[in-house]
């Protein structure tokens, strides 16, 4: 039995090492066909690692995804049996702007910005520059250390992860303003300085477009 979405799950370099990415997955399948209504299917598999580590990483990614051809589990209380068909590894982020790559006139910049990782890649006239891929390890997880070691150093206290996310997504949760008020000022530091890394990257927000991501 495993229990998702408890905690915060802490950033593996090495995805085919850790178990808890084969049942995600499996979870991420359960949810897809729950939307279409079935329990049974052939799936084939799109995954994704940071831009600069496909090359190192896609073939024991694919095999870690492909190492069983019939999967059956039970998720939310429905019975799953699936075939795995096959599986594609691709950098993360493209695929979100893959099918509007019309839209990428002129110099662009692509940053995907995940738990771990933040993406970069520079798109000109419609074509990715592989000369221009980069991976900065400065995810959101980042974000999340530097606001509980402030609370910690100004309240000798902690805050439940939770809750500082729901504050990074909406802007506010029900917790005491002077708590409020660090994570919000640690936050606007953080986004200064993703702008910084994007910057060292050849960022120019006079002569290019920036896609964030994430």
């Amino acid at each position: 039995r495993y229990l998702a979405g408890q905690g915060h799950k802490v950033f593996v370099a090495d995805k085919f090492l850790d178990e808890d990415y084969y049942i995600l997955t499996l979870a991420a399948i359960a949810e897809e066909l729950s939307l279409q209504g079935i329990t049974t299917a052939d799936v084939h598999i799109a995954a994704g690692v940071p831009l600069t580590w496909l090359g190192s990483q896609a073939k024991e990614f694919k095999a870690y995804l492909l190492r069983n051809d019939t999967v059956c589990f039970s998720y939310k209380d429905k019975d799953y049996h699936i075939n795995i068909v096959g599986a594609d590894i691709f950098p993360q982020g493209f695929s979100a702007i893959a099918k509007n790559l019309f839209m990428f006139k002129g110099a662009n910049m692509l940053a995907d910005i995940g738990n771990g990782t933040i993406n970069i890649m520079h798109i000109i006239d419609q074509k990715p520059d592989v000369n221009k891929c980069f991976t900065e390890k400065f995810g959101t997880e980042q974000c999340v250390i530097r606001i509980n070691e402030k609370i910690m150093q100004t309240f000798h206290t902690s805050i439940h992860e939770n809750v500082i996310t729901e504050v990074l997504r909406f802007g506010i949760a029900d917790i005491a303003e002077k708590y409020l008020n660090i994570i919000v000022e640690e936050a606007r530091e953080y986004t200064k300085e993703i702008l910084e890394r994007l910057k060292i990257h050849d960022y120019d927000a006079e002569t290019m477009k920036l896609y964030i991501v994430g």
